[in-house]
Order: structure tokens, then sequence, then C-alpha cells
């Protein structure tokens, strides 16, 4: 359905104030994510079957070329074998082997190197030095920090029972191998001070070269890659459930009027507080952003489309509010779309959005637009601006006005049929074809400011309570402010007067009989009658011959006897029910 509307405000969808940079839900909460966690479950397996099968490599040469008697050969190539049975295993199972098992890899690679540094038969040969390469991976790649110092301190324990248990190759060997015992530690520990230095360096600048390809830098909200990121993930984490996600996009109107007249300086600066602007008005859930140049969008998770256009409203209420005389006066234009009404994928939902804001352009900028193909249809095949502005108009809000009544099944049609009763009326109080044309139209359209009504108002089977009613009889004043433009002036006019009545206790303004439009009054008596003759949730109908009696009952009173005059004879001249 399409729908234009300006209208008041959802509980929902209330504002609350929160601090810029919206995006902070978009950036890790650990900056180490950026080397480590599942993302890098498959860099972190090859790391350490690259590592076994280098250990593996280098302790077989050292084996099998020259080296000193005491070395247990078989044993130490018993132990590379291990080695390159673990690559191989990393190899084959990266991406695929869970992060428990990897978090064994470096604890068994101290383990391993502990067995060769036994089997060299010397705590102080080259086989010591594995206990680096594995502190340099932990470190470099942690599977957490705690993680890495734990293996460090299981390789401090390893080594000293390593030199406990094997035995010294020459006398006074000891106090050389206590002093290789702390030069290793030492290095050990110096070089994983280094690199977590080094690393903290690299995840700060991952993190800022992540954080600048997503986000826009002059307003500091995301981007269009971000936002189509935020996008899909809504509409992904809505999809099992079919709930509503909405779609805002906005533009700034003649903007480049703007940059023409104060300058680029001035221009990036209104881009700025237009931003705050849209973000201070968003809800938490929500997510602002700058798609590009003088646009933004805004994603509403559990927002259907109605509720998505009353925000919209409070939107362009803000804009007219933030950049009004004596400061640079600026308006926009907002196109929605909503899934799963409109699409259900991000192309499909930014194309239905984008269609939608130039409707809204084609019909004269500072206003709001739900997509709609008959809108859509209506703009392409038009040729001419007055008369784009004019029947896209008419278009949209008799598409809202269709949408409306299938809110509530018991109402299916309501408009439709007080329009067709309308135009009854008018033709038997012998009004011109044009005047004719325009109450049935307005016929139709009388209930659309019932759009800022909620369904628990709409479709609630008891007695309203006092504040409910009174937000029930906004709608009236709603539905003018929905058709404020010039084509529609006469009809918002008997919109808003339709629930006045001539002895003063109607509504909004408390009119009486001779300051209410004829075309007013016939909208009263129709909606009245198709009220009394069709079912609704909250009382079976009382039948056409009853509904008659009734609005002659009330002529005078609450409707214009004249009209009520009118509609009699016509349904009688008729000679068949018109519901």
């Amino acid at each position: 359905m399409g729908l234009i509307a300006l209208g008041g405000k959802i509980p929902a969808l209330d504002s609350r104030a929160r601090p810029r940079t919206a995006d902070r839900r978009l950036r890790a909460a650990d900056p180490s994510q950026l080397l480590s966690g599942p993302a890098a479950a498959r860099p972190v397996a090859l790391s350490q079957a690259y590592l076994a099968a280098g250990a593996a490599v280098t302790g077989t040469a050292a084996a099998l070329l020259p080296h000193p008697d005491y070395f247990d050969v078989t044993g130490l190539l018993l132990v590379q074998a291990a080695a390159a049975l673990w690559a191989l295993f990393m190899f084959v199972g990266a991406g695929r082997i869970p992060f428990w098992v990897m978090r064994l890899g470096p604890a068994l690679a101290t383990v391993m190197t502990t067995i060769a540094v036994y089997f060299s038969g010397d705590a102080t040969s080259g086989y010591s030095l594995l206990y680096l390469w594995v502190g340099l991976y932990v470190f470099y790649f942690p599977l957490s920090r705690v993680d890495a110092a734990l293996n460090v301190l299981w390789a401090f324990g390893n080594y000293a029972v390593a030199i406990a248990i094997t035995p010294s190759p020459a006398a006074g060997a000891e106090d050389s191998t206590v002093s290789h015992f702390v030069i290793t530690a030492g290095t050990l520990v110096t070089a994983a001070t280094l690199l977590t230095y080094l690393r903290g360096r690299v995840e700060k600048l991952l993190a800022r070269l992540t954080d600048a390809a997503r986000t826009d830098a002059l307003t500091g909200l995301p981007n269009r890659v971000a936002l189509h990121e935020i996008l899909e993930r809504e509409l992904e984490r809505a999809k099992p459930e079919r709930r509503p996600v909405s779609l805002l996009v906005i533009d700034i109107d003649r903007f480049k009027r703007v940059n023409e007249r104060y300058g680029i300086g001035v221009g990036d600066e209104i881009v700025r507080r237009f931003g705050s602007a849209l973000e201070e008005k968003t809800r938490l859930i929500d997510f602002v952003g700058r798609s590009g140049g003088e646009e933004f969008a805004i994603v509403l998770p559990e927002a259907d489309q109605n509720h998505a256009y009353l925000f919209a409203d409070e939107l362009l209420e803000r804009v007219r509010s933030t950049f009004s005389p004596p400061q640079v006066e600026i308006t926009a234009s907002i196109g929605i779309a909503s899934t799963p009404s409109h699409a259900e994928n991000p192309a499909g939902l930014l194309a239905a959005a984008d269609q939608a804001l130039g409707a809204a352009k084609a019909l004269g900028r500072d206003r709001a637009v739900i997509y709609s193909p008959e809108v859509t249809n209506v703009l392409s095949s038009i040729a001419g601006r007055r008369s784009v502005e004019s029947q896209a108009h008419v278009a949209t809000v008799l598409s809202l006005a269709e949408a409306l009544d299938q809110r509530d099944s018991s109402t299916a049609r309501h408009s439709q049929t007080v329009g067709r009763l309308c135009e009854m009326m008018a033709r038997q109080l012998e009004l011109d074809d044009d005047r004719v044309h325009r109450v049935r139209l307005a016929g139709i359209l009388h209930d659309i400011g019932k759009i800022g009504v909620p369904d628990s108002i709409l479709r609630k089977p008891g007695p309203l309570t006092n504040e409910e009613r009174d937000q029930m009889r906004r709608h009236p004043e709603i539905g003018a402010r929905i058709l404020s433009s010039q084509e529609l002036d006469d009809v918002r006019e008997w919109i808003l007067m339709h629930h006045e009545r001539p002895d003063g206790k109607g509504y909004p303004r408390g009119l009486t009989a001779d300051e209410i439009p004829l075309e007013a009054a016939i909208l009263a008596v129709g909606d009245a009658f198709e009220a009394m003759t069709t079912d609704r949730i909250y009382r079976p109908a009382i039948g056409q011959q009853a509904a008659r009696e009734e609005v002659r009952r009330c002529a005078g009173s609450q409707f214009d006897p004249m009209v009520v005059e009118a509609l009699i004879e016509a349904l009688e001249r008729e000679g068949a029910p018109v519901l």
C-alpha cells in the first residue's frame, strides 16, 4: 500500500536521548577479537600447523645431522613424528577443529619440547629454543591473554622439570644450565612483552581502519557499508517470527542550493547537525547512518510501516524546528519501506525506500511517503510537474485509506462504502459533478487520520477510557495534516470538520450548524450510517431500517436535517442496499 502521512506520536517509537556515535554497537567489545576468536579459527589452526611442521623438520634435521653421542636419536625422531602428525591434523582440520582442541596445541608443544630436551641429553641443547617458539606463538596468536600467560608459566615449569631430569653431559655443567635457564626465561618474557605491545598497536590500527571503513568521517555515523550490514543483520533477526523492520531513507531538500549560497563549510555543518537531530529522535535499538552526500538512512527494528510513518513525521517536525529562521532554513523528504510487506531482503528494501523517496520529492518535498507500486507507476507515466503532484498525491492517500480498512476485517471497505454514500447524498442535493467527485473522495479519505490511532484502541471490544477517547478524537486533525497539499485543501477542511455537530457538541472545534460546511455534514451522516449498518467488534449491526430511524432521530442535533433527508431519499431511490 502506498501511504503519505504527517501524523501523531506512537509511544512505541518515543525518542530517547543518547550519546553520539550510534555505531558503537558495531564495534567488537575486545580489540583482540580482530586477531583471535571464532572469526580467526582457521588462521589460528594453520599457524599451529606451520609451527609444528617447522619444529618437526628442524628437530629431525638436528637428530640426523652430526650430533653429540649422548643424543637419543630414536626418541628425538619419535617426538618429531608426533609434531608432524599434529601439523597434519591442524592442516586438514583448519576451520573445523573446535577451539578447545586448539587451546591444547601450545601446551602439547611445550610438553614435546621438554621430551625432546630430555632425549637430547643436555638441558642447554638447541632443542630448548623451541620453548621460545611456543612463547612467540601464544603471544601473537593468543586464544586469550590468560591462555598466553598460562602457557608461559607452563613453559617455565616444563623447562625446570627438563633441567631436573636431564643428566648433565659434562662436569660443572650445572652452573651453565642455570644460566641458560635464566637467559631462556628472560628472553621469553622480553619477547612476550615486545610482542604484546606490538600486537596491541596492530589491533588498534586494525580497529581504526575497520572503523574508518564503516564510519562517515563528517558525522561519525555508520556509512553506507555499515548500514547495509546492519540492515542485513536486522532482517535476518526478524525473519524467523516475521517481525517488522522499517527503513527510512532521508534526503535534505535542495541541499545543492545551500552549498552554492552559503558555501561548503556551512553545508558540512548543516549535515553534522542534521545527523545529530536524527540520532536524538531515535530509540536505542534504532540505527542512524549517512549513506552519502545529503542522504541519511534509519533502520527501525520492530516497527511496521504505519509506526515508521508517524515516526517520520516527528523527524520532519524536528528538522523544521531545528533549521528554522534566523538559521539556514532546510526541510527533508523521507522514503519508507518495510519488511515483510514491501521486500524481504536488503537490496529490495533499499530499492523500495529509494522509490518512495523519489515520490516524496515529486510530491513537493518536506513530506514522507511509504513505498507503493501505484505511486511509482503514476510518477513514471505522467509528465508535467503539476500533474504529478496532483495525481500522485491522490493515488498515495487513496492507498492509505485502503490500508486503514485492512487493519480491521470488521471494517473492511468502510472507506469505499462511506465514499459511495457521500456521492449519493451529494447527487440528491444536486451538487455539481466536480463537487460530487470531491465529496466522494473525502468520504473515502475521511478516516485517514486513524493511522495515528493504535490498534489497541481501534480494535478494543469494550468502551474506551477518557484517555483513549481523547486519542481517538485526534484523528480528524491528524487526517487534515496528512492531506496538507494544495490539491486537497477543500477535502482536508471537510475531513477536519466531519465530527462537528449542529448543536455544537462535536469536535475538534465545537462548531455549530451555520459554521459546518455542507460537505462535512454529508461526511458525518455517511460515516455514522455505514457504522450502524456494519458489524463491529464492540457491537453487531442494527440494520438499514433501524439506522434510518436513528439518523432521523438525531437530525438537528447530531446531523444536518437536510443531509439526513437526502440520504433517506437517495436510499429509497436506489431501491437496494449500498453496503
